[in-house]
């Protein structure tokens, strides 16, 4: 059978090449790329999906197989070191499966590897990942006992390696996104005394100076970041995120001409964009959106339960489904079922974060 399946499949993958040679479209390009995923071979797959993005820089469908040709390659290489780790463990190997879980946004799993590697050997390399991994899981949990616990695993870090300047540098990093300007300075100083003469170190000691008179504690920062579930650079505007509101509404409008969808709703900070209810429902609609959001996200920082995917709720009025990315979350209110298609718009509704301006949708300050 197996014999036989390697006959179909290499079949396929021919058929697939000759449609791609007879009409390149980006549909051709992922219909080969899907062929060699299911062969699993995933680096020619993943080949063929560069390949039909240098041609269709941006495509949409291409980007998503790449990501997830990619991810299907981690989890190959996560079950083969799996097996190594577990008959003969070295450092690289131990390394190797944190970066891995890290990638893959399994930040616990990740800590649990680290942990047995502390348990294992006890080294300054050991140590060092077990602070980035909980460095990594403050960055998505943002609560204030797992930025202790991320600078407390530095400490030790930089106590076990005195002169490597990765923890240090880490932790002026945490403290800089958290706004704790008077122990970033310092840090800073103590990064020069190993780094003397570095330009870009002396530059960033300088620029700490300005901000000494208003700078919290690390306790008062964290407590702020906590609350609030923003670091102090995106407080000061995200740059380097392209926001686009024009890109919003047209997967808005797609949602919402479906018959048993009542509202299809995209929210950033204050203000929502709603498609399908108008006047006072879609009002009431826009605030219960933005609560449930408000309310799940701010729960699951005290819980340490890291960030939220997707959220789903149920009753007589219908079905609502939230997806939440780390500023923005699209929404659907509808009858009928998510469906892929849905679920697919509303991933990519959430981290698309728009710049929401005035336009001809409707657009409610909750």
């Amino acid at each position: 059978m197996k014999f036989l399946a390697r006959i179909l499949a290499r079949g396929r993958v021919r058929s697939a090449r000759i449609k791609l040679a007879q009409d390149p479209c980006p549909r051709s390009y992922a219909t080969l790329a899907q062929e060699y995923a299911r062969s699993r071979r995933l680096e020619e797959a993943l080949r063929v999906c560069e390949e039909g993005l240098k041609a269709f820089s941006g495509n949409t469908l291409l980007l998503r197989l790449a990501e997830r040709t990619r991810r299907a390659e981690r989890e190959e290489r996560m079950t083969a070191l799996r097996t190594v780790l577990a008959e003969a463990p070295r450092p690289a190997l131990w390394s190797e499966m944190c970066e891995i879980l890290i990638e893959l946004g399994r930040i616990g799993k990740a800590e649990e590897t680290a942990l047995a590697w502390v348990v294992k050997q006890d080294d300054s390399e050991s140590r060092l990942m077990l602070a980035r991994v909980r460095y990594s899981r403050f960055l998505a949990d943002r609560g204030r006992d797992l930025g202790l616990a991320a600078l407390s695993a530095l400490a030790e870090a930089e106590h076990r390696a005195p002169n490597d300047l990765r923890p240090t540098r880490m932790k002026l990093a945490l403290l800089m996104k958290i706004g704790a300007w008077r122990d970033a300075r310092e840090t800073a100083r103590q990064l020069l005394q190993l780094q003397p003469g570095a330009p870009e170190l002396e530059g960033r000691f300088r620029s700490l100076e300005d901000r000494l008179g208003e700078a919290p504690t690390v306790d008062q920062a964290l407590l702020t970041v906590e609350r609030t579930g923003r670091f102090v650079d995106e407080e000061q505007g995200d740059e380097g995120v392209t926001r686009t509101a024009g890109s919003v509404r047209p997967i808005l409008r797609d949602l919402a001409k479906d018959v048993d969808v009542h509202a299809a709703l995209y929210v950033r900070g204050s203000t929502v964009l709603i498609q399908g209810p108008k006047g006072a429902t879609a009002e009431r609609m826009a605030r219960g959106v933005r609560s449930i959001l408000t309310g799940g996200r701010s729960t699951a920082r005290r819980l340490g339960m890291g960030q939220i995917f997707q959220i789903q709720i149920e009753g007589d009025f219908g079905k609502l489904w939230i997806a939440p990315g780390e500023q923005d979350a699209g929404a659907i209110w509808s009858r009928g079922t998510l469906g892929r298609a849905r679920e697919e718009a509303l991933l990519g509704l959430a981290g698309i974060n728009a710049e929401l301006d005035s336009g001809e949708d409707v657009e409610v300050a909750a």
